[in-house]
């Protein structure tokens, strides 16, 4: 009982409460303070916040319904946000090539899925979002870059439009929480006819890409997948592998590629499925990695990578996105009207390096000797046969044949700057 009850040891610890016990202690016994004495000081000594004593915070872990498969085939799993994914599979820059040569599949179920619907659905996302999406014709799909108030980027991703009043809004894996809640705070303040579903725990998205993906897709679907009956950018409803499900047409890893969003009870089952059907096309699982190589071939952005607080969407090269001659308001208009009238300071490029060395992503690149901007992305491609990558550098090195300097782990390299994709620049292979 000594352990609960002695003063500094008790409900209240510490010297915090050595001196107010002693005080206490003469009053009630009519001695001074000396007479009573003092106990042992023991930490704390002053009021400590009680968030310096929490722990860490701990999110469960999240995995997609085709978890296991994963495990099985032999990846490597590595957290990426709340989620345990698949980083590869033994070969990242092999898996990354066979996409090139044949076809390649990989989980995409972290993608946030929401689902718009209503007589409003359009003219609610052409709010949210720079672009326009009240014109999209349905079983079409629009790229879509989300801006803050201020016209800075915080997501990105597709809406493919399902019918007149329905949309299928996908987000980025971690961005998919906050963009639910941006929609939710968005539709409780306006008076507007739409209703949003959050689908992305219920359903699981493979994407299957590669000159043999139109091919092995056939096999296991009733849906004509010729170039005309389904071409890019198409989003279209149908059965693969006897599952109902919605097929997109588009290229984030720079081949013909399909997402097929169906029911999570179902994921390993389709997947299952397209690797049987594939297996003589020589198709391969490909992770995180080799996703992260095809990309970049292609200069596709990773939001939180590529950009941070700060990057905009001239910045960062898309200035297209922006629709400034929209009848309604949008989210960070005002802030894009202001930045469309002058040139940013830093402009995002891509760069290639011949000596191949793979700069360390954050390594600073130098203008005038003086840190002007960084790497956001760097891989080596095979496909490509150099060292290719993204960075943040002045403006007025951002153009074709420019020559940077990266100083990387004490030693200083030359990159030439490229402003094009480094793989299919005009989309002949995306669009074939």
């Amino acid at each position: 009982s000594k352990r609960y009850t002695t003063v500094t040891m008790g409900p209240c610890q510490g010297r915090m409460c050595q001196v107010p016990s002693i005080r206490l202690m003469a009053e009630e016994t009519g001695q001074s303070l000396q007479d009573v004495g003092t106990t042992t000081a023991r930490p704390p000594w002053s009021t400590v916040p009680m968030g310096a004593l929490a722990g860490r915070p701990i999110e469960p872990a999240k995995r997609s319904s085709i978890h296991g498969r994963h495990r099985e085939l032999g990846a490597k799993v590595l957290w990426a946000g709340d989620w345990r994914r698949a980083y590869d599979y033994g070969d990242p820059e092999g898996e990354a090539h066979n996409v090139h040569q044949a076809a390649g599949l990989i989980d995409v179920s972290t993608l946030g899925k929401l689902l718009v619907q209503g007589p409003d659905a359009g003219v609610f996302l052409d709010m949210m979002y720079p672009n326009r999406f009240s014109n999209l014709k349905p079983g079409r799909i629009r790229y879509g870059v989300m801006a803050s108030d201020a016209g800075r980027i915080v997501d990105d991703g597709t809406i493919c439009r399902l019918d007149e009043n329905s949309f299928y809004v996908t987000t980025t894996s971690s961005g998919a929480g906050a963009v639910e809640q941006w929609f939710s705070w968005w539709l409780a303040g306006w008076d507007m006819d739409v209703h949003m579903t959050d689908l992305t725990q219920g359903l699981s998205a493979i994407n299957l890409a590669g000159p043999k993906a139109r091919e092995i897709l056939a096999s296991v679907t009733d849906l004509d997948c010729s170039n005309e009956a389904f071409a890019y950018l198409d989003g279209k409803r149908g059965a693969v592998a006897g599952v109902q499900s919605l097929l997109l047409r588009i290229g984030f890893v720079g081949e013909v590629g399909y997402e097929i969003h169906c029911p999570a009870s179902h994921g390993e089952h389709v997947w299952d499925a397209l690797l049987d059907a594939g297996a003589a096309h020589g198709i391969r699982p490909f992770g995180l990695e080799p996703q992260r190589i095809l990309r970049l071939q292609k200069m596709h952005i990773l939001i939180g990578q590529d950009t941070d607080s700060e990057s905009t969407p001239y910045a960062a090269a898309m200035p297209w996105i922006v629709k400034l001659d929209k009848e309604q308001d949008f989210m960070g208009r005002w802030a894009l009207e202001h930045l469309s009238e002058t040139t940013p300071e830093t402009a995002l490029v891509g760069f290639t390096m011949a000596n191949g060395h793979v700069p360390t992503e954050g390594s600073v690149v130098l203008g005038d000797g003086q840190p002007a901007g960084q790497v956001t992305s760097a891989r080596h491609s095979r496909q490509l046969g150099r060292v290719i990558g993204l960075a943040w550098v002045p403006s007025a090195l951002a153009a074709d044949g420019k020559t940077i300097s990266i100083s990387d782990e004490g030693q200083t390299y030359s990159a030439a700057v490229q402003t094009t994709p480094f793989y299919d620049p005009d989309g002949e292979v995306l669009r074939s």
